[in-house]
């Protein structure tokens, strides 16, 4: 017997259910799946996509990164002392 959650059948989602999981979108599930955000197969007419895929995206960090302001004062600007 094998079990349910090995590489060679993973449980696929139709994008009705990938909308439920991600609250988004029927519209938005198919622009990150054309972006390449979301990997998914298509079968016939279908895209389908695996569920470990709508978690790695549940997961992944949103927004920019974080990037430190300098605190020195540049030369010739008009915040320096002279």
């Amino acid at each position: 017997m094998t079990d349910s959650g090995s590489n060679e059948n993973p449980e696929l989602l139709c994008v009705a259910q990938a909308v439920e999981l991600l609250g988004v979108t029927r519209q938005r599930v198919h622009d990150l799946i054309k972006n390449g955000q979301i990997v998914a197969r298509k079968l016939g007419r279908y895209y389908y996509i695996e569920a470990r895929e709508i978690e790695r995206y549940k997961n992944q960090p949103t927004g920019k990164p974080y990037q430190p302001r300098s605190t020195t004062a540049h030369q010739g600007s008009i915040d320096s002392c002279q």
